[in-house]
């Protein structure tokens, strides 16, 4: 038997673009934005895999987490290394999905280009606090704390390895 869903009127989709730039290499940059990469950088960052039975940083892998947003599903559509590319798909059941897509261009070998896009789909009862939550306005502060966020941790490790004789 499969139950139906029931449609969501009051859907809505937004999609946002925004990047920054990182002090270092891009193979450094792109490992940052995977599944196990972001635990650098995200408080709280913690995915469980679904499958396989390890977080792998390559296509059809499938793990949930838990934000604050609620938990989800994450499936990585694409995990292309040659060309610094990741491309995600984010669903939580009760209010929304994202498409999100990170690309990282080489600006020289200290430095690197993150270009993030997202698609989000908002439904149901916290549907006009999520889309809040991706105004244009709101996208670009986001940008910045993740710029902020991951430069503070690249400097720390380096700091770290500066200090290990």
């Amino acid at each position: 038997m499969v139950n139906n869903v029931d449609s969501q009127p009051s859907a809505q989709q937004v999609a946002r673009a925004g990047g920054f730039v990182l002090p270092c290499d891009a193979e450094k940059a792109f490992s940052l934005f995977s599944p196990e990469g972001e635990r650098e950088w995200v408080k709280g960052w913690n995915p469980k895999p679904i499958f396989p039975s390890t977080i792998e940083f390559r296509r059809d892998t499938v793990f949930q987490a838990q934000d604050a947003g609620g938990e989800a599903i994450w499936i990585i559509l694409a995990a292309q290394w040659e060309s610094h590319t990741a491309e995600y798909v984010r669903i939580a059941a009760h209010s929304h999905s994202a498409h999100i897509v990170v690309k990282i261009e080489p600006l020289s070998t200290e430095q690197s280009r993150v270009d993030v896009n997202y698609t989000v789909t908002a439904f149901g009862q916290t549907a006009a606090n999520l889309l809040a939550e991706f105004s244009e306005e709101a996208y670009v502060k986001k940008m910045l704390d993740w710029q902020q966020r991951i430069v503070e941790r690249l400097e720390s490790a380096t700091s770290l390895e500066k200090a290990t004789p």
